[in-house]
C-alpha cells in the first residue's frame, strides 16, 4: 500500500506539471480536462511498478482527487486573493458529466497502468540446477 500512496503523490505532482505546461500552450475543452490526470496516473503506476489492481486504483484515484481538488482550490483562492467575484457558472450537460467521466477514466487509468506493468515485467525463469559435481577422486 505504501508504493501506491507514493505513486498517487508522484502522479499528482506530474499532473500539476502537465497542467501548467498545457495551460501555456493550448486550452483543453472542459470534457477533456481529465487528460493530464490520466497520463500522469498511468505513468506513475508504470514507474512505481504497482502489480495489483487494488494498488493501481489507489494510485490513480489519489492522482485524480488531489489534482482536481488542489487545482480547484488554487483557482478559487486566486479569485479570493484579487477580490474578484467568481464568474457565473453555466450548468450544462458537460458540467454534469465531468465527475462521472473523471471517475471512469480513473478506473481505466488504473487498469491500463497495471496491464502495462504486467506486460513489461520480465518473465521469471525457473532456477537452473547447479552443474553436477565430478566423481570423487580415487584414494592415493
Amino acid at each position: 500500500m505504501d508504493k501506491s500512496i507514493r505513486a498517487g503523490i508522484s502522479g499528482f505532482i506530474l499532473a500539476i506539471v502537465i497542467n501548467l505546461l498545457l495551460a501555456s500552450s493550448l486550452t483543453l475543452p472542459t470534457i477533456l480536462s481529465f487528460i493530464p490526470s490520466f497520463v500522469a496516473a498511468i505513468f506513475a503506476i508504470y514507474i512505481s511498478r504497482l502489480e495489483t489492481l487494488k494498488d493501481s486504483l489507489v494510485g490513480a484515484f489519489m492522482t485524480y482527487i488531489f489534482n482536481d481538488g488542489i487545482l480547484g482550490t488554487i483557482s478559487l483562492a486566486t479569485f479570493y486573493a484579487v477580490n474578484e467575484p467568481y464568474p457565473s457558472l453555466n450548468v450544462d450537460i458537460m458540467t454534469v458529466l465531468y465527475p462521472i467521466v473523471s471517475a471512469v477514466t480513473a478506473l481505466i487509468a488504473g487498469y491500463v497502468g497495471v496491464r502495462l506493468v504486467q506486460r513489461m515485467k520480465p518473465t521469471r525463469e525457473l532456477p537452473m540446477a547447479p552443474p553436477p559435481l565430478p566423481p570423487p577422486m580415487p584414494p592415493v
